[in-house]
């Protein structure tokens, strides 16, 4: 914004009494509350604000709106945010060593705490003569872009207005972002690109360029604001929220859409949409760094929302009026449904058996780590119904009690192909259960077990493996983390004996371990043979790892594909048998640690026997038929609830 104009917002705000308008005159239920929770010198700016905001309609209207909002945004403050946002810094251009010196770091000064910050309300503590430069330059940008013309006045209120995404320091992030990618903004306007999704699939192969780091282990805290553009550095939160100001900065509308758990995952998800034409929501993500239809993304969840910068009335209304005994999802209901646009034809309405709620509001749970998370609501003292449940995943029906999520129905599965709900009760009898794993070993939830599966383990009698003969081909997931494997017959002899990692696995494998035929079961020593070099220069898992007889270290090459791990044995051997262990995230029973099993019957869970794993898989005895879950009380936090094949000894885990 110019000098006049903060000029002439100056001198509007000095003569606000003379200029401000009654609430009747806005007409908006929200409005007339904000305006009544201000002061009186605030309440006159913030109607000077807004009548200096009349050029249009739509730019009222849109002034109007953010104002009736302010209540339910905040900004987090103190001392120890500029500590908190170096952290970041560090970390994204640094990498991992960043992350050793941010424990340095907090070791020396403390951690850092986000309870060390204060919350200040927008409507009370932020700078009007900033959040109005911030709307005249959305406005601005609007009249400047060609792909305007595409863009309805609801989505630009909504998803390019808002001056903030979160509860981050409010900065001239749209003028940062315009000057850090001017270069391809200003060609598309000139070319005249009238196509929203053009313009920003144009935008994020620009912001590509620069690689976004990835780590969990920084500290939780307030967003980061306008960094989130340099500092590529964090979680799926902060590459939207980088996304996000982007598109808003050039006036393509764009927001975050997220699910408060996974439904095969402990962990939520967010990630950036934008809108294009006709109202079609497109999505990024690090799987998709460009912009693919919203059905096309593949995210399993019970429930899908799109977070808003304004309070959502309608579900607020039908919940408690105490937040604090809400769920925390629901506790400011800042968000609308948006299931459907992700699973167009693949959801349901749901009405599910519940025992008595004792006229409770009904919250639909999805399982969390060790807990049932709030994903959706039916108001108390209505029939209970969840609308546009997406399938695939386990849910129950539950209330709030002492703080937390009680079940009263059995767990159900959606169906929705087949239009009906499963549910999941345990049988009249009981069986054996052999637990292997607590956690589901497969690349979608991060787990790195899948990688063996098409490796081989091969014999030669040259060093070269010119002409291998293959011994063994993993064709499957290991359910276990010690496999075992005996042959019919021993092997022809081979002096030298090699692992070799499928395409795409970076060689991963923790353990290889040969037995001689007719010897004593010991491993057989040699020669290391292979390929060295670990991924990311780590030499925690170089080739040596493959033979160490630590099963709790592995193999990771540095090149995706090409990657083996030999031993020259010194003399041709005969093999009666080997053992591998798959590269794993330590999910898989391990040995000497303390575990408890519980089955679901009852709205509740029950255990089935606490004890020590004395090898790698653990027995209990358990009704048949029911939901189950593996908890482990020694370490880890990962632990999903799973369904059990008695006759197959298998983990079906959702």
């Amino acid at each position: 914004m110019t000098v006049t104009v903060r000029f002439a917002w100056r001198i509007l705000i000095s003569v606000a009494a003379s200029v401000s308008v009654g609430c009747s005159a806005h007409g908006d239920e929200g409005l007339r509350e904000a305006l009544e929770m201000a002061s009186d010198k605030r309440r006159g700016e913030l109607e000077s604000l807004i009548e200096y905001n009349s050029e249009t309609p739509l730019q009222r209207k849109g002034a109007e709106w953010i104002v009736a909002n302010m209540p339910f945004n905040h900004t987090l403050r103190g001392p120890e945010l500029e500590r908190y946002l170096d952290f970041y810094h560090l970390f994204s251009v640094m990498g991992k060593r960043g992350i050793a010196m941010v424990d340095s770091l907090q070791k020396a000064d403390g951690a850092f705490s986000a309870a060390s910050l204060r919350a200040d309300n927008d409507l009370t503590a932020m700078d009007l003569e900033r959040m109005n430069d911030d709307i005249e330059l959305a406005f601005r940008t609007r009249r400047e872009m060609p792909w305007s013309v595409n863009v309805s006045e609801e989505d630009f209120i909504r998803y390019v207005l808002p001056y903030r995404i979160e509860d981050e320091h409010v900065s001239p992030w749209r003028i940062y972002a315009r000057g850090l990618f001017s270069g391809v903004i200003d060609s598309l306007r000139d070319a005249g690109c009238d196509d929203p999704l053009v313009a920003a699939r144009a935008l994020i192969k620009a912001w590509n360029r620069k690689a976004f780091q990835w780590t969990g282990q920084l500290p939780q805290g307030p967003a980061l604001g306008m960094q989130n553009l340099t500092d590529k550095a964090g979680t799926c939160r902060e590459f939207a929220h980088g996304v996000v100001y982007l598109m808003r900065a050039a006036g393509i509308p764009a927001g975050i859409d997220m699910v408060p758990v996974r439904g095969e995952n402990s962990a939520g998800h967010s990630w950036p949409f934008i809108i294009g034409k006709g109202g079609a929501t497109y999505v990024a993500s690090t799987e998709n760094p460009d912009f693919i239809p919203a059905a096309e993304f593949d995210i399993v969840a019970a429930k899908i929302y799109r977070k808003e910068f304004g309070l959502n009335r309608d579900i607020d209304r039908g919940l408690p009026a105490d937040r604090a005994s809400r769920p925390s999802t629901f506790a400011l209901p800042k968000l609308s449904d948006v299931t459907a646009i992700y699973k167009p034809g693949a959801s349901l309405d749901v009405e599910p058996e519940v025992a008595d709620a004792g006229g409770e509001t009904v919250y639909l749970a999805s399982w969390g780590n060790n807990r049932w998370v709030a994903v959706d609501c039916s108001p108390a003292g209505e029939r209970v119904r969840f609308r546009d449940v997406s399938g695939g995943v386990i849910s129950v029906a539950a209330v709030m009690r002492n703080g937390r999520l009680e079940p009263v129905s059995a767990p159900f599965e959606m169906r929705c192909g087949e239009g009906k709900v499963r549910y999941i009760v345990p049988g009249k009898g009981r069986r054996i259960l052999t637990a292997y794993a607590k956690f589901p070993l497969n690349a979608r939830n991060g787990e790195l077990a899948e990688r063996c599966i098409g490796g081989v383990i091969e014999g030669a009698d040259e060093p070269t493996f010119a002409h291998p003969d293959t011994i063994h081909v993993i064709t499957a997931l290991p359910k276990r983390r010690l496999n075992e494997i005996r042959f019919a017959s021993p092997t022809a002899p081979h002096r030298y004996y090699r692992y070799v990692g499928p395409a795409g696995s970076h060689c991963n494998i923790a353990e290889l371990t040969l037995r001689e035929a007719g010897g004593d079961g010991a491993a057989l020593k040699g020669r290391l043979m292979g390929t060295r070099g670990a991924y990311d220069n780590d030499p925690a898992h170089d080739l040596d790892k493959v033979f160490d007889g630590d099963i709790f270290t592995s193999f990771d090459y540095k090149e995706g594909s090409g990657g083996w791990a030999g031993l020259d044995l010194g003399r041709p051997v005969s093999l009666e048998g080997l053992m591998y262990v798959p590269r794993n995230r330590d999910n898989y029973v391990r040995a000497g640690d303390d575990y408890e099993l519980f089955w679901f019957g009852g709205c509740r869970w029950n255990s089935a026997g606490r004890k020590m794993a004395m090898s790698d898989s653990l027995d209990f005895e358990v009704p048949e038929g029911t939901l189950y879950y593996l908890r482990n009380y020694s370490r880890g936090r990962s632990e999903r609830i799973f369904e059990y094949d008695f006759n197959g000894r298998r983990q079906h885990f959702w």
